[in-house]
């Protein structure tokens, strides 16, 4: 295991978050904590030279990678672009379509590189003078839909999961829903427009979403016919936010109508009696599961952008405050010393000072335990509930510390966690470090079940 040596921020989590800079807004000072902690404890990982793409420590697979960078542009974009703290983490995740390529092979599936995506055009249009970004992002996008679409025409086309073109899931044609028209508004290119329209029918004409409940499946069947399984929260979050841009573009309020429907379904498909959102597979979710709340509620908020209703934004506003108190009164550690609270550091320990506030899975609590992917979920809560005039005002708005560059590794260096199989990809001389149920076929360089 390759060790980073600790160092002290200049600042602490105190000093550097206070209420005062966000103007009392309370979701805003909390999501800065959060931010503070997940940097602190998370970035960078220890074994960040390995990999052809940015990561933090002990996220569990590459995608979570990709999302988590749309995750920071929204701090800065609902702040009105006045927090712009870790801009060198936010602009140091790009990269072009070949990189991510080498991510693991033979090549990654369709839904992970659509976080990549999703991400790149989001942090395109938040901070703007990022157009690598913007065409990262449509190479992103193109590649996809080259290698992804259904072109023989098989259920009225739609997206597959990945290369073996066995399954068709929810979570990828929607991604591409989102992209899609996130590509046309910020390019005015025909091509994205008209496969918007392209997916948007074939989620239509195979009643993904449930007419009835409004909930979403969670893929086509071979026949034609959906899944019966409709617990993943992402499936509906990111139909949100793919309905919430389409309707950006198309005015239509029905469109928008049915997105509020979605997330009122889901809502109370996955809440308990007090009101609090929980994930299916709680408390038994694989590491993937742990982000899919926070996916959820970011693409609510992007509904909350875009309603003409205010009665129903204050509901879903009053909603997601109601998640925020849970949070803090049941599944919060924020011990002196932070040590006392069990957080994870799967790839070694982390470079900086550790640092609370740390959050476990279940929004209902109690604290379990700390890893990068919850902390990110529920920092996406926080972030989506900060009021629409909040800014930053104060020195540590920009706060940026250096980070240390990447050291290079080799699968020779023996740099994954314990259990995991370090796999070398010869065509890119790529590198990952398998899943603990996976083992590295050395013949292939290709991690196998």
């Amino acid at each position: 295991m390759i060790l980073c040596t600790s160092v002290l921020h200049s600042v602490d989590v105190n000093e550097a978050c206070t209420m005062e800079m966000y103007g009392n807004d309370s979701a805003a000072y909390w999501a800065c904590k959060i931010q503070f902690a997940h940097q602190a404890n998370f970035f960078p990982s220890p074994i960040a030279g390995l990999f052809s793409y940015e990561i933090w420590n002990g996220y569990d697979g590459f995608w979570q990678n990709g999302a988590v960078l749309e995750t920071l542009a929204n701090f800065v974009h609902y702040t009105n672009n006045t927090h712009t703290r870790y801009m060198t983490p936010i602009l140091g995740g790009d990269r072009e379509l070949y990189s991510l390529l080498e991510a693991y092979g033979p090549s990654p599936s369709y839904d992970d590189m659509a976080w990549f995506g999703l991400s790149f055009a989001r942090v395109h249009e938040v901070i703007g003078n990022t157009d690598t970004f913007l065409s990262d992002a449509q190479d992103v996008y193109n590649w996809i839909w080259a290698n992804g679409w259904d072109k023989n025409g098989s259920c009225g086309g739609g997206m597959w999961f990945d290369y073996t073109y066995v399954s068709k899931q929810t979570i990828t044609n929607v991604q591409m829903l989102q992209l899609s028209a996130r590509l046309y508004r910020l390019t005015k290119q025909k091509q994205y427009y008209d496969q918007m329209n392209m997916l948007y029918m074939f989620i239509m004409n195979n009643s993904l979403i449930n007419e009835t409940t409004y909930l979403v499946s969670d893929s086509l069947n071979s026949d034609c016919t959906v899944s019966d399984i409709y617990g993943p929260t992402y499936n509906s979050g990111v139909m949100v936010g793919a309905l919430a841009e389409v309707y950006k573009i198309t005015h239509d309020p029905l469109i928008l109508d049915l997105a509020f429907k979605v997330t009122i379904g889901k809502i109370e498909h996955s809440s308990n009696a007090d009101g609090i959102f929980y994930e299916y597979c709680e408390p038994y979710c694989d590491d993937d599961a742990l982000m899919y709340k926070g996916l959820f509620v970011r693409n609510v908020r992007y509904l909350m952008d875009v309603l003409t209703d205010p009665v129903r934004r204050d509901y879903l506003q009053s909603w997601l405050e109601l998640q925020i108190d849970s949070n803090l009164k049941y599944n919060l550690c924020d011990l002196n010393p932070i040590t006392k609270c069990n957080i994870s550091y799967k790839d070694g320990p982390p470079y900086f000072n550790k640092s609370g506030p740390a959050f476990s899975p279940d929004w209902r609590g109690p604290f379990t335990y700390g890893a990068p992917m919850q902390q990110t979920s529920v920092l996406e809560l926080f972030i989506a509930a900060i009021k629409p005039d909040t800014i930053c005002a104060g020195k540590y708005c920009n706060f940026d510390p250096q980070y240390p560059a990447p050291q290079p590794l080799t699968c020779g260096s023996k740099p994954c966690p314990q259990g995991e199989d370090c796999c070398e990809y010869s065509p890119y001389t790529s590198y990952t470090c398998c899943d603990p149920s996976q083992h590295c076929n050395k013949t292939t360089g290709i991690c196998d079940g």
